[in-house]
């Protein structure tokens, strides 16, 4: 190997190790909360928040449960974190790989029965359905 396939090479590994190699940083999450199902814990649901717009509802932003049934809102297109300011929200589910049939009143933001009047003294979002989603496949 000549010298200038070895310098060529060097430049390439350190252009490598400078840009990183540990793949892509997750978004830091703004306003928290949890989603339940009655006694039930759901991870892999992503939780879309709505924002009233002139009569209709605006998704302004989402987050995915985690295994304990945690998110962090994050704006559309993962931007940034989402805070919440004082208003009025809705929420619709989706799954985001977990095997279940939600059903359609919550994945429509005029339908759900997942709201919020969210104020400055709040400080994390409980959304508790009363019963258990059913798994996909069961009755």
């Amino acid at each position: 190997m000549n010298t200038r396939t070895r310098f060529n090479l060097f430049l390439a590994a350190a252009a490598v190790s400078v840009s990183g190699c540990g793949g892509v940083q997750p978004v830091p999450g703004g306003t928290a909360g949890t989603l339940s199902f009655g006694d039930q814990i759901m991870s892999d649901i992503q939780v879309t928040v709505h924002q009233s717009d002139g009569g209709s509802w605006k998704p302004i932003g989402f987050g995915v449960t985690d295994r304990e049934g945690w998110f962090e809102l994050v704006s559309n297109g993962a931007q940034g974190a989402l805070w919440l300011s004082p208003g009025e929200y809705r929420f619709t589910l989706d799954s985001a790989g977990a095997p279940v049939q939600i059903p359609q009143q919550y994945t429509r933001a005029e339908s759900t029965p997942l709201k919020s009047s969210w104020s400055e003294q709040d400080d994390e979002l409980e959304l508790n359905l009363a019963s258990e989603l059913p798994l996909q496949g069961s009755s």
